[in-house]
């Protein structure tokens, strides 16, 4: 089988590989589609490379089962949480795969969905339902659901009023999640191409930002998101109710809690700068809440199942550029580059 592998600073190969074995708690899956995702991206750039078959967001049909495989058989349609855990610790017994000190990461440090076929333990894989497709069963296995997971915590509710700032996939996708869920939503992101990207899907009012990180820009957009916030006609109203920070950079953070109300709440979901840019008196005197959004909880991945089938949420409108794994070169630049939505690798259909 074909699979892909970073050689370090920005290059890749397609190499053959031998389709694995699954064990006996495992399922070997044909890939559908898979996506290039932030943490794929930070892999690609590093300076050293792996012989390991990279990428994460599994969605695809069952092809063999192993021997104490009882819930899936040959032909069922699946996507795959891609921290499958040791399912034996705490964590683990939470859902809290992320967190299991014994972690098996699909593209990390076990085989990845760069490829034809991959292995995964039968309790990560979530079936996919009829009227979810493999493009969605995508975004089910990491950014989607990392959305709803953040919206989730936040407790987001319907007429609520909601700021992103980064508009890539992760932010792209909470803009979407967020509107089926009835959130009043503003976008921020400086990729012009990204902000345009959020208006197709729907966002309430979008703004790009500068590269400036200078005060007067600072406080620029600040007001944009209040102003955005102040349509609803009530006095007291002077910030969104929720804020979902997913660029990961020091700009990004600086928005938040200028951008809350009095008592609003923030997910910090991007990972990247280590500056410090938040002042902990800020959250005390706007009596504000900020949670680390990491992931999204096993169990969370079915229940974002049933709220795609009940909302008839796709996140097709999101996926820019499609390609095959012989194009590996082509879908990473793409990808890197950054002016564009979702890249997705799928199957060639004659």
């Amino acid at each position: 089988m074909k699979g892909i592998v970073f050689l370090g600073n920005r290059q890749c190969e397609v190499r053959e590989f031998p389709i694995p074995e699954p064990g006996d708690s495992e399922v070997l899956i044909r890939i559908q589609a898979t996506g290039i995702c932030g943490s794929d991206l930070h892999l690609y750039r590093a300076n050293t490379g792996s012989e390991q078959i990279r990428g994460h967001e599994v969605s695809g049909v069952v092809e063999q089962v192993g021997a104490n495989v009882t819930r899936l058989k040959p032909g069922d349609r699946v996507s795959v949480h891609h921290h499958m855990g040791c399912g034996k610790c705490t964590f683990c017994a939470r859902g809290e795969v992320v967190a299991c000190p014994n972690d098996r990461v699909v593209g990390g440090n076990v085989s990845g969905s760069f490829s034809e076929f991959v292995v995964a333990i039968e309790r990560a894989c979530i079936p996919l339902p009829e009227s979810v497709s493999f493009i969605d069963g995508v975004f089910m296995a990491c950014v989607g659901c990392t959305a709803f997971g953040a919206l989730r915590r936040l407790n987001a509710g319907a007429h609520d009023s909601l700021a992103v700032f980064g508009l890539g996939p992760v932010g792209l996708s909470c803009v979407l999640v967020a509107k089926a869920m009835g959130v009043r939503v503003v976008g921020v992101d400086i990729i012009p191409e990204r902000v345009a990207l959020a208006q197709k899907c729907g966002a309430d009012q979008v703004i790009t930002a500068s590269k400036r990180s200078s005060k007067s820009e600072l406080e620029c957009v600040i007001n944009s998101v209040r102003e955005f916030s102040q349509l609803t006609g009530v006095d007291y109203v002077a910030g969104v109710d929720h804020v979902i920070e997913t660029s990961g950079s020091s700009n990004g953070r600086r928005y938040i809690l200028g951008s809350l109300r009095r008592g609003g709440t923030a997910a910090i979901v991007g990972v990247g700068s280590n500056e410090e840019v938040i002042n902990p008196s800020e959250i005390h005197g706007k009596a504000a809440t900020l949670i680390g959004s990491v992931v999204f909880p096993l169990g969370w991945s079915w229940d974002f199942a049933k709220f795609l089938v009940a909302s008839g949420l796709s996140f097709e409108p999101l996926v820019t550029h499609r390609y095959t794994l012989d194009e590996a070169e082509t879908a990473l630049h793409t990808a890197d580059e950054g002016r564009c939505g979702k890249v997705i690798f799928e199957e060639k259909r004659a």
